[in-house]
């Protein structure tokens, strides 16, 4: 299978896309075009819609983590009982 992506494997390329939030068969479904030469304005908007469901993830545990270190304020600084 030849990835277009230089220098990384297929492995590489499959363990990054499940660190990302892919399901399995997304990866596979990706590799899969990815061995087809698909299109790759069809590549770059699945990989956009995963950076995006990543990016929103992250800012929903800074949302989790900002309230969590405001209580750890309040609680040392006599806030909150």
């Amino acid at each position: 299978m030849k990835v277009t992506i230089p220098k990384i494997t297929d492995q590489e390329l499959a363990g990054l896309l499940k660190s990302s939030g892919m399901t399995e068969d997304e990866v596979k479904a990706f590799l899969k075009r990815c061995e087809n030469n698909c299109c790759c304005a069809e590549k770059v908007r699945i990989l956009r819609k995963t950076r995006k469901s990543l990016l929103d993830s992250i800012h929903e545990k800074q949302a989790v983590l900002d309230k969590l270190d405001n209580l750890i304020w309040c609680t040392e600084h006599g806030g909150m009982s």
